[in-house]
């Protein structure tokens, strides 16, 4: 047979064909195999087979199925890539014969299930990426033949759950959960198996429901060491923690109902396949030897971070260690996974996905950087930091700085001056009580803010200066008593805000004047009132509002309130809001209290109409401000007051409008009944209706008794008079045409009498 021609990157001879229309080349000993874009249906189209460990390369085909036992003839691939084929199933025994593939792309398909079988064959497959997919279930025991699995990519899907024991086959070193709909991982039969030699970990944009079903992953977290996991775990719901990192979340306030003992056996039950010598995680472990495996993941991750942070990382991967595995136990029923020691562990520096580039870290932080922009996360929670001053080296390009915990007492303008590129910045828990005016205003970027347990007593806008991108902003739990008015100005990007948890009694007016919340939490505060003109009246785009366990006054003052409320969705309203006093009302939610009793100096015959323009005006007003109350809502008339309400006014230009389209339409019928009673109405004769008027005037101007040679005499005085135009006028007359017409009317007329 012809050889083809190969072109050889190495130094060694390769003597093998290739397979038309595919390319071929040679790179460090491998062969790559080119079939990218040739309008592939089958892989068995493909025929060609090579004795040496090649690549394959089929992207951007037309795959829509891999059918079983489709690759038998590939067996001594280490690599295949089925990117962008639109691949909707794979069926049983689809991978067979690749006992040596190592690497396999499944990203960018419509794929919507992995199967049990799915992947049966491929034992010695390292990585694995299925993201941009649209996979929606995963079986159990869809990596149960994956050993030596150690990359696992499932960003952008629609994931909404792991099964249980979905990763006890597989070691994973690197996992990548992004884009899905996980709400919550468990720690028995999912957590207790990643955690075992994992480098990296990401979980963000998950819609995570913050309660008591998550505090198992907040503890697994807060074990691993945190340069392990990328980006943040965001609180989806409920609504009072809605943007919240869950590692930064009070055990407290994520499930006040559950005893932390009952919390830590929960997290260290041991799972149904576990050993029952498994030692729950509140428990104090044997001191075990560490593995070599760990030595080699922990110089993997010592390349990324620095001397200090690197020390740290490895102490906190090394008591990770001690924890004995409920998955150490052989199975009986697989050949055993690869031997986890320094020189048979599978190269992780090939998906590694962190740049071995140094990093300027602080003294006594943790820093990991994120690949996708280069970012850098800076960890300095609880460690003893007196003031920001104190972070020495400053690092370059940080993008997240955690500094709760600590014990810093003041802000200063100069403490930023590094970080211009901060996107979250979190003081949290800290003593802070001062905030020098433009303390953030290097800060241009910085879209979340957290200032939550701190000593804060005011709020005032030299605060907040240069912060024209903050969308989220937290004060929970201070000591604040009063904000001033403007506070919010330099911050029209504002979406969050929550002010809860705090003795503030009023809010000035147009607090809110420059800002389009969509969240508002004022929960737990020291409300009698809240003025809607001036203040609640501004808030047009509301999508939640938090106003529970307030001290609320339900009396006249409140009637305000209770319209604005009931002008706004349900589902916006966040629990009940229930009036504190007076007596009659106490424990009763102010829209479920009655204008009578509320106000019984109104009276009720008023009161029932302003409940009926109300009613009225709700649909026209929601039509405007969907769904939100405009400022008509606001307030109610006294008696004796002189105001138009909104629904008069709208009704009063119906009223105009229909009545001017009927009077137009009495105009134009009386002027085309006018035009009827026209004479010289026949086709033909109405251009001569000028001349035949102009007859009529001569023929009314003749006395009755004249004959027709006392008119021809007069006409030559009248030619001299009016010319010879006008003189031709009764010869005209005198035509049989017009005279028909003019002796046509008497004849009529006698008729008619």
């Amino acid at each position: 047979s012809t050889h083809t021609p190969l072109v050889d990157t190495s130094e060694e001879e390769v003597d093998e064909p290739c397979f038309d229309p595919c390319t071929c080349d040679v790179k460090e000993g491998v062969l790559h195999v080119h079939c990218d874009g040739r309008s592939f249906t089958n892989v068995s189209q493909v025929s060609h087979s090579w004795v040496r460990p090649f690549k394959l390369n089929l992207q951007r085909n037309s795959l829509r199925r891999l059918y079983s036992n489709g690759f038998l003839h590939l067996g001594n691939a280490v690599s295949i890539n089925l990117g962008n084929n639109a691949l909707q199933d794979i069926r049983v025994g689809a991978f067979h014969g690749l006992a040596k593939l190592r690497r396999l792309y499944l990203h960018e398909n419509k794929l919507e299930v992995f199967r049990n079988d799915t992947f049966a064959g491929l034992e010695a497959l390292e990585y694995l990426q299925a993201d941009y997919n649209v996979i929606k279930r995963i079986d159990s025991g869809a990596l149960r033949f994956l050993y030596k699995l150690r990359v696992l990519i499932l960003n952008d899907n629609l994931i909404p759950v792991l099964p249980a024991h979905l990763f006890r086959s597989v070691s994973l070193t690197h996992l990548d959960l992004r884009g899905n709909r996980l709400k919550s991982l468990a720690y028995a039969g999912t957590l207790e198996y990643v955690g075992r030699s994992l480098m990296e970990l990401q979980l963000e944009e998950n819609p995570w429901n913050c309660g008591c079903e998550v505090v198992q992953l907040q503890q697994w977290l807060g074990q691993i060491p945190y340069t392990a996991v990328v980006g943040d775990v965001t609180c989806e719901y409920p609504f009072h923690l809605h943007g919240k990192d869950l590692r930064e979340i009070p055990r407290k306030e994520l499930c006040a109902d559950l005893p932390g003992k009952e919390l830590q056996a929960e997290a260290g039950a041991p799972s149904a396949g576990s050993q029952p010598q498994h030692v729950p995680q509140n428990t104090k472990p044997r001191v075990r030897p560490t593995k070599p495996s760990s030595m080699v993941h922990g110089s993997h991750q010592n390349t990324h971070i620095s001397s200090t942070s690197s020390s740290s990382s490895s102490a906190e991967r090394r008591d990770r260690e001690r924890h004995p595995r409920p998955t150490k136990r052989p199975r009986p029923s697989r050949i055993s996974p690869t031997p986890r020691s320094s020189n048979q562990n599978p190269p992780v520096a090939g998906y590694q996905t962190r740049p071995p580039i140094p990093i300027i870290c602080p003294i006594g932080c943790t820093c990991n950087l994120h690949i996708t922009d280069l970012g850098l996360t800076v960890n300095c929670k609880e460690s003893g930091f007196l003031n920001v001053s104190q972070l020495m080296p400053r690092p370059l390009n940080g993008r997240k700085l955690y500094l709760s915990g600590n014990l810093i007492q003041r802000i200063y303008r100069a403490d930023f001056w590094n970080f211009s590129s901060l996107d979250l910045l979190h003081l949290g828990n800290n003593r802070i009580s001062y905030l020098q005016e433009g303390a953030f205003s290097s800060l241009t970027s910085l879209r979340s803010l957290y200032l939550n347990g701190n000593n804060l007593e005011r709020l005032s806008p030299h605060m907040f200066l240069g912060l024209q991108n903050l969308r989220y902003l937290y004060f929970e739990y201070n000591e604040i008593r009063e904000v001033d008015p403007g506070t919010f100005d330099s911050m029209p990007s504002l979406q969050l805000l929550f002010l809860n948890a705090k003795p503030v009694r009023s809010l000035p007016l147009g607090v809110f004047s420059e800002v389009n919340l969509a969240r508002l939490n004022l929960r737990n505060n020291h409300f009698l009132q809240i003025p809607v003109a001036g203040v609640l009246e501004h808030l047009t785009g509301l999508v939640q509002v938090d106003l529970q366990q307030n001290p609320w006054e339900c009396n006249c003052d409140a009637a305000p309130l209770k319209r604005w409320l009931e002008g706004l969705s349900a589902v916006v309203v966040m629990g009940e809001v229930v009036c504190h006093s007076p007596e009659k009302t106490k424990g009763t939610d102010l829209r479920g209290v009655s204008m009578e009793l509320l106000c019984p100096e109104l009276e009720p015959q008023e009161d029932q109409e302003q409940e009926e323009k109300a009613a009225t005006s709700t649909a026209t007003e929601r039509a405007v401000s969907v769904g939100y109350p405009g400022s008509g809502l606001g307030s109610v008339i006294p008696p004796g007051k002189d105001s138009i309400p909104l629904s008069v006014l709208v009704l009063s230009l119906l009223v105009l409008f229909v009545s001017a389209f009927f009077a137009a339409a009495a105009l134009i019928a009386y002027a085309l009944r006018r035009r009827d009673k026209l004479p010289f109405r026949r086709q033909g004769e109405v251009d001569l209706a000028g001349i035949q008027m102009e007859c009529g005037i001569f023929t009314e101007q003749r006395p009755p008794g004249d004959a027709p040679s006392a008119a021809a005499g007069a006409q030559p005085r009248e030619a001299a008079l009016k010319g010879p135009g006008l003189a031709a006028v009764p010869h005209m007359c005198s035509n049989p045409i017009y005279k028909e017409e003019q002796e046509a009317a008497p004849t009529q007329q006698t008729e008619a009498g």
